[in-house]
């Protein structure tokens, strides 16, 4: 009787020590080439603008933005939790105009989100052109 075990080739072993290095490696790559920016620490001054103001055309509708959030189709005053009542006021404003351009008239104070609620409207009524009225040099000293 043969009471030999057979004798087996080394079990596999896992050499942690190049990943662990190459993990290291990326780790330090990663951080030296992120940047870290401090959104709430930037000072903007936003731009004035120097050209005298255009007369609004017949194709263009007028949104304002109240500090508080409220909007104004052209004379109609909309709540400012009433984002799908501004896309159908917005929907019936654009009716009759070929290719119409809204102006949006936003107080400086006016939450962010405000102003994007209102873009996402005009996306959604089908507007595509949309530009901003801004307080030039010329108006303030009027």
């Amino acid at each position: 009787m043969n009471f030999r075990t057979r004798r087996r080739p080394d079990d596999i072993e896992i050499n942690f020590v190049p990943l662990i290095d190459v993990l290291v490696v990326l780790l330090i790559f990663l951080m030296v080439t992120t940047s870290f920016s401090r959104l709430g620490q930037l000072k903007v001054d936003l731009p004035q603008a120097a050209a005298g103001a255009t007369a609004p055309t017949d194709n263009s509708i007028d949104l304002a933005i109240s500090a508080d959030g409220q909007y104004a189709v052209d004379a109609l005053v909309i709540g400012a939790d009433d984002t799908a009542g501004l896309t159908a006021a917005l929907r019936k404003a654009a009716i009759g105009h070929d290719d119409p351009v809204l102006v949006m008239s936003v107080d400086r104070k006016t939450p962010h989100e405000r102003v994007i609620a209102a873009m996402t409207a005009a996306r959604e009524a089908g507007l595509d052109s949309l530009t901003f009225t801004v307080d030039t040099a010329a108006q303030r000293h009027e």
